[in-house]
């Protein structure tokens, strides 16, 4: 009697053996071993390009210095016409000769001394923080009608009101024409101080054709 050993073969590796997949369909299909990739890089914040001009902005300390200086200067212009209105209007009225003299020596020194300081100074300023904020000088239409206003009223003191001014005080009697000439000129000074302290605070009108502009980018600086 012959006794056959059987050699039994070692069945197939559980660990290779077909995974199934969604929905019991992985029979048969071989296997993917899953291999850890890179690990992500963290997230880094894009680099923003500075605006133009970036480099002439102000550090906000000197800016708030400079605007309430500005704002300080031009309110103190609009009281100083205001006064001046008053008291042309005191001269025209009034008989007294010792009260239209003392309101002809103070229109005269408010006129000439102060009116000229306050005028340069706003002036000053306010072209210093259109050219170093992002408003800028000729972008804006409510921009240019200011400066427009301000040179023009400048001009208007220089030629015309200080003269007046010097002759109503130099002058004994009354002379009621010139009184009331610079009571005019100082009415409409004070109009347009008034619409251009509106035009800060509503700013309307959009921006001009060099506002409009687009300026370069993607520029590379050093």
């Amino acid at each position: 009697m012959t006794h056959t050993a059987s050699t039994k073969h070692p069945g197939p590796d559980p660990a290779l053996a077909p995974v199934a997949g969604a929905g019991g369909r992985g029979s048969g299909a071989s296997a993917e071993v899953a291999t850890p990739g890179p690990a992500p890089r963290p997230a880094t914040r894009p680099r923003t390009t500075p605006a133009a001009g970036g480099g002439r902005r102000l550090p906000p300390r000197w800016r708030k210095a400079i605007l309430t200086l500005h704002v300080t200067v031009g309110v103190g212009w609009v009281g100083i016409e205001i006064v001046q209105l008053v008291l042309g209007l005191v001269g025209l009225s009034t008989g007294d000769a010792g009260v239209v003299r003392a309101t002809r020596v103070v229109m005269e020194i408010l006129g000439i001394e102060l009116i000229a300081a306050a005028a340069w100074t706003t002036l000053l300023t306010g072209v210093l923080l259109s050219a170093v904020t992002q408003w800028g000088l000729l972008k804006h239409y409510w921009i240019v009608t200011k400066l427009v206003i301000t040179v023009a009223l400048m001009l208007n003191g220089h030629f015309f009101l200080q003269h007046w001014l010097r002759a109503q005080a130099e002058t004994a009697e009354g002379r009621e024409s010139l009184g009331l000439r610079l009571v005019i000129s100082m009415s409409v000074s004070l109009v347009l101080l008034v619409s251009a302290t509106a035009l800060s605070v509503y700013k309307p009108w959009g921006r001009t054709r060099r506002g409009r502009r687009r300026p370069a980018t993607g520029r590379a600086r050093p």
